[in-house]
């Protein structure tokens, strides 16, 4: 078992074919094999995800912001896929848009992304950052989405870092060890120490956020984005109240539900949070003003993002 466990890792860690997500669990069972936690201990992040208690995620797993770009309404125009830079936005976007973002996923969950050419998407601080931007729009003005987009190339190379410090870690324990005898504790030890240096520091109290991939979503929630999703509902409110018609009274009914829930604040349910802004969300959606659905996806988008970042209860 040892002799084929060892020898497997070595000679299948440097075939660019061999599924990392395998070799990953090989290293679980070395690592259970010579009783090394800390190599478990990477080998489980890497294919579980770093959850919302890690809040420090290696740095192969962190990139440089990607491009921004940007809906919006300007009178009878809509425009769309407008590229902005990080720099770009008002000072005070910029500050709930980090200059760096990790990603959390699992490794399997990376090799999906990594086959795509390119993909979308979008983060609570995007949201809080498009309210902010349209506080500055001029009349008949309105930001209606903000996403980040990038290569799926740029997620092979975190998986390429991630196979190049499995290779470095294989070949320290191979070089020293015959194939038929297990490495020692303090050499896996060292050997992850060395060619990972990985040191996770938890907490269950913090909220480091799904959006992910962003490694500012704790500092987000401690400077108060509780407060900005009241701000935010209150425009969803302010854009429902203009509707003539009797779907008002329905969307400002949800609207007060979402906001009644996201005021218990710690007390609030997660679950209770997320189904009342995906109503909320329905409703505009169905009514289908642009104006409308930017204010409310703000709003929604803040309140899903913080709920599922363990902001309330």
């Amino acid at each position: 078992m040892v002799d084929t466990l060892l020898r497997s890792l070595r000679d299948r860690v440097i075939d660019e074919n061999e599924p990392l997500a395998g070799l990953l669990r090989k290293c679980l069972l070395l690592g259970a094999e010579t009783r090394s936690d800390s190599l478990r201990q990477w080998a489980r992040f890497e294919l579980n995800g770093y959850g919302d208690d890690v809040q420090i995620v290696p740095a192969h797993r962190q990139i440089p912001t990607p491009p921004i770009f940007l809906d919006y309404v300007s009178g009878y125009t809509f425009a769309t896929n407008q590229m902005l830079d990080r720099m770009e936005l008002p000072a005070k976007a910029r500050e709930y848009v980090s200059e760096s973002l990790a990603f959390r996923q699992p490794v399997e969950e990376l090799e999906r992304l990594a086959t795509q050419k390119s993909f979308g998407f979008a983060t609570t601080g995007l949201a809080v950052a498009k309210y902010f931007m349209n506080q500055e729009t001029g009349p008949f003005q309105q930001v209606v989405g903000l996403r980040f987009k990038m290569q799926g190339s740029v997620v092979a190379g975190i998986l390429g870092q991630i196979r190049t410090r499995l290779v470095d870690l294989i070949a320290d324990l191979s070089a020293d060890t015959p194939l038929t005898e297990l490495p020692g504790k303090e050499q896996v030890d060292a050997a992850v120490g060395h060619r990972i240096g990985t040191q996770y520091n938890t907490t269950i109290h913090t909220a480091s956020g799904p959006t992910a991939i962003g490694t500012r979503a704790t500092a987000v929630i401690e400077q108060g984005v509780s407060a900005d999703l009241f701000a935010l509902i209150e425009e969803a409110r302010k854009a429902a109240q203009q509707l003539e018609d009797k779907r008002q009274e329905e969307l400002l009914d949800a609207i007060e539900c979402l906001s009644a829930e996201a005021s218990k604040a710690a007390g609030a349910d997660t679950g209770e949070m997320v189904k009342r802004a995906g109503r909320v969300r329905q409703l505009a959606e169905k009514i289908g003003v642009p104006s409308l659905t930017a204010a409310v996806g703000g709003a929604v988008e803040a309140a899903v993002g913080i709920a599922m970042a363990g902001g309330f209860g």
